[in-house]
């Protein structure tokens, strides 16, 4: 089998970091902001160096966009970025408020 791609690698292991960072921060916002059940949010904030490594020469992403293909296709055809930006912070915002009541 090929060695695993180092770009896929690289991607793979910031969103290991940043989702365990988050995920140690704070548990509700982490499973808004990465689309997760909590339970799996839990066990991300317990991976170690080691199980990141691991996980992430995979070779395969370890993620996926966090909305509907659709929205994306949407998106990415009818609006401007700017417009874009300011509907993604939205729908979060309202996602990570609805999670603090």
């Amino acid at each position: 089998m090929p060695a695993s791609d180092p770009d896929i690698l690289d991607l793979n292991l910031s969103w290991l970091f940043k989702a365990r960072e988050m995920a140690r921060s704070n548990q509700e916002t982490a499973a808004v902001v990465l689309g997760l059940d909590r339970s799996v949010v839990i066990r991300i904030a317990r991976l170690s160096l080691q199980d990141m490594n691991a996980i992430a020469r995979s070779k395969v992403m370890v993620f996926h966009p966090r909305f509907h293909p659709k929205f994306w296709s949407e998106t990415l055809g009818n609006r401007s970025w700017a417009a874009y930006a300011v509907q993604i912070q939205t729908l979060l915002m309202a996602a990570d408020e609805a999670t603090q009541r």
